[in-house]
């Protein structure tokens, strides 16, 4: 069988990232959200609950230099979305990939009494359907063909 086209990558999926913009859209309280994954030392560093509107990168650096780095942050028995989010905030709230989430929760949990398909295909469905963690993929430019810009 000849194929006319050329085959596409396809493990290459869109980069995530948690938006502030799109928690305002939607009138999402981000910071609490991202206030309620910390361990009890980093709500203790808070000197009041966030407001709706406060910048969220260093509630995401308290998560990140502390709260990620408990044993207790992600446990196996998480539920995927949650995981995720959680993963994304100890990232630093990086553009990531499925496949980057998919390898770190398979080392994390490879010896999980919870067995399930952390396959990069399955966390890109669920990224794609997590507006309600206000995650939303990133815009990339398309590749140019070569010799054009």
């Amino acid at each position: 069988m000849t194929q006319d086209r050329p085959q596409r990558d396809e493990a290459r999926y869109s980069r995530f990232v948690i938006s502030a913009e799109y928690a305002v859209s939607v009138g999402a309280s981000l910071p609490n959200m991202i206030a309620d994954r910390m361990g009890y030392l980093e709500k203790q560093a808070l000197e009041e609950p966030p407001a709706p509107n406060s910048d969220i990168q260093p509630l995401i650096d308290l998560i990140v230099s502390g709260s990620s780095q408990q044993q207790d942050y992600l446990l196996p028995d998480t539920p995927l979305k949650e995981a995720l989010f959680r993963l994304m905030l100890a990232e630093g709230n990086r553009p990531i990939s499925a496949d980057e989430l998919s390898e770190t929760l398979s080392s994390l949990w490879a010896m999980s009494a919870y067995p399930r398909n952390l396959s990069p295909h399955v966390i890109n469905r669920l990224l794609e359907h997590s507006a309600n963690y206000c995650i939303v993929p990133v815009d990339e430019p398309e590749d140019a063909p070569d010799g054009e810009e």
